[in-house]
């Protein structure tokens, strides 16, 4: 059950991140005309598109962890910083943390390493694309 929630939760992110970048996308100014603002636009833009991300998982492991579906412990002090830190690095890289979590919620940990893997690829990707084109001679 834990890794189809895991899975709806990775789908959905990689729905948001689509229309994160569309967003970004359409902020940006056009690449040949003002490159260097086309670079500074979209760095910020995913830089909060994954702040977002990130947060939005924090709330999740609120709900989950008031669900008793699993624990954090280890350096985890439950507050709100403390989520959010568990979750950006699950996000952006795979878990490594002092945060130690048990039972079922261990599976949406994996599934959001899976997912952070995912979309941090695609807007590397995205960002390279952006320079490619802005740098051009």
């Amino acid at each position: 059950m834990t890794l189809l929630l895991g899975f709806a939760l990775v789908a959905a992110l990689g729905i948001g991140h689509h229309y994160g970048l569309l967003g970004v996308r359409a902020m940006k100014p056009n690449s040949n005309e003002r490159p260097q603002g086309a670079i500074m636009v979209a760095f910020v833009g995913l830089l909060a598109l994954h702040t977002i991300e990130i947060l939005a998982f924090a709330v999740v492991y609120k709900v989950l962890l008031g669900w008793g579906l699993g624990a954090l412990g280890g350096t985890y002090d439950a507050s709100w910083n403390g989520l959010i830190y568990f979750s950006g690095i699950n996000f952006a890289t795979l878990g490594y943390t002092q945060i130690e979590s048990s039972g079922p919620i261990r599976i949406i940990n994996m599934m959001q390493s899976l997912g952070g893997f995912m979309v941090l690829t695609w807007s590397a990707t995205f960002l390279y694309s952006v320079c490619e084109r802005a740098w051009r001679e």
